[in-house]
C-alpha cells in the first residue's frame, strides 16, 4: 500500500502548502475520511447539498469544506457536482480499505489532540492524556472490551502490513523449516505470505481472542485455513513451545530475559526473526517513531544494532539484519 505523502498531491498545490497550510490541509483530509467522504461520491456525481446531507454537514461550512478539498486536488467539480479526483480514487478508495477509513482517521484525530499540547507535554513530562483530562484505554483493554473495534483494528492491520509482508517473503530464507510462531501476529498477514512462499511452513498466529477471530476470516478469505492457524494467547504471559521459528513483527521493546525464554523455547538451528521500524543510531529516523515517543508517558527507542546485541546475549548466533522497507528492518539469529 503507497502512503498517501505530501508529494501525492498535485505540484501546483504542494507549491503552496507550508508548515502550517500542511496541518490544515491534513485535517481536512482526515476529517473527510471521517465522514466518509470519498466513498459516498465513489462512482457518483452529487451536488453539494446531496453530499451534506449524506454526512450529515451544515451546507454554509460544507460548501467551503468542498471547495478546500478541491482545492487541494481530491475533488472535481462540473457545475453543481462534485465527484472524486483520480487522486482520491487511489489513495482513499482503491488502495484503503473501509476499516483503514474508520480506525486509522480514529488515530489520526488522537494525534492532533495529543500535539496540541505539545508544549506542555515537553515541559510537564505528563502524557497528553493527563493533561487534556483524557481517559482513554490501553490497546489489549480496548481489545478486550470493543470486539468492533479490534475487528476493524486487525482487518486495518492488514492492509498496513502488506507491503512488510511481501518484503519478508522476498528476504528471509525459512527453506527447511516447518513450523512457525508468530507472536502477537494479528491480522496474520506475514504468516500468510511466509507460507505462501515456503510450501513446507505452517504458521500459527499467536494474539487475543477478538483479535484470532478476526485473523480467522481473513485467513479463510485467502483460502489459506489448512497452512495458516491462530492460538489465543497474550505473550506477556507465555509464548507455547513446539515451534522451529518463533517471530516478533512489530511487537515493541523486547528484553533480553524474554529473547533468552524464546532461546530456550527453540530446538537446534530454531531461528528467531524480527520486524519492527527500529531508530537510526542517531535516533533521529524513523520520524514517525519520535513522534510516537514525544506523547508516550513509556517511551523506548531501541537500535536493530542493540537487538542484535541482545540476541546474541541471548545466546543466538549468526545474528544478521536487512532492510526491509524505508522503515522497517529485519533482524534474525539461529540457535546454535
Amino acid at each position: 500500500m503507497d502512503v498517501f505523502t505530501l508529494d501525492k498531491l498535485p505540484r501546483e498545490v504542494l507549491a503552496k502548502i507550508d508548515l502550517q497550510t500542511a496541518f490544515m490541509a491534513s485535517r481536512c483530509i482526515i476529517a473527510a475520511e471521517r465522514f466518509q467522504l470519498f466513498r459516498k461520491l465513489q462512482g457518483k456525481e452529487l451536488t453539494a447539498a446531496e453530499i451534506c446531507r449524506a454526512v450529515r454537514m451544515k451546507k454554509e461550512k460544507g460548501l467551503f469544506f468542498l471547495a478546500a478539498l478541491q482545492s487541494l486536488g481530491l475533488l472535481k467539480r462540473k457545475g453543481d457536482k462534485y465527484r472524486n479526483s483520480p487522486l482520491a480514487e487511489r489513495y482513499f478508495i482503491r488502495e484503503r480499505s473501509i476499516f483503514w477509513t474508520r480506525r486509522y482517521s480514529e488515530e489520526c484525530i488522537e494525534e492532533y489532540r495529543a500535539f496540541s499540547v505539545l508544549e506542555e507535554m515537553l515541559t510537564t513530562g505528563r502524557g497528553f492524556e493527563s493533561i487534556l483530562g483524557i481517559k482513554r484505554q490501553w490497546y489489549m483493554e480496548k481489545i478486550e472490551s470493543d470486539p468492533d473495534w479490534a475487528r476493524d483494528f486487525t482487518h486495518m492491520l492488514y492492509y498496513h502490513h502488506l507491503d512488510v509482508a511481501k518484503a519478508m517473503a522476498e528476504t528471509i530464507d525459512l527453506t527447511g523449516y516447518r513450523n512457525l510462531l508468530d507472536v502477537g501476529g494479528g491480522s496474520g498477514v506475514i504468516s500468510l505470505a511466509l507460507a505462501r512462499r515456503f510450501p513446507d511452513l505452517t504458521a500459527t498466529v499467536l494474539d487475543l481472542e477478538p483479535v484470532c477471530r478476526t485473523a480467522k476470516q481473513i485467513i479463510r478469505r485467502e483460502k489459506m485455513t489448512g497452512r495458516v492457524k491462530t492460538k489465543v494467547g497474550d505473550m506477556t504471559r507465555g509464548i507455547p513451545s513446539g515451534y522451529d521459528v518463533i517471530m516478533f513483527c512489530d511487537a515493541g521493546d523486547t528484553s533480553v530475559e524474554t529473547l533468552s525464554r524464546v532461546f530456550d523455547l527453540l530446538p537446534d538451528q530454531g531461528m528467531i526473526v524480527f520486524a519492527d521500524s527500529f531508530s537510526s543510531e542517531d535516533f533521529t529516523q524513523p520520524f514517525v517513531r519520535l513522534m510516537w515517543q514525544l506523547r508516550s508517558t513509556t517511551p523506548w527507542l531501541v537500535t536493530h544494532k542493540e537487538v542484535m546485541v541482545r540476541l546474541r546475549q541471548a545466546g543466538f548466533k549468526s545474528v544478521k539484519r536487512r532492510r526491509l522497507t524505508t522503515d522497517m528492518w529485519l533482524v534474525a539469529g539461529v540457535k546454535k
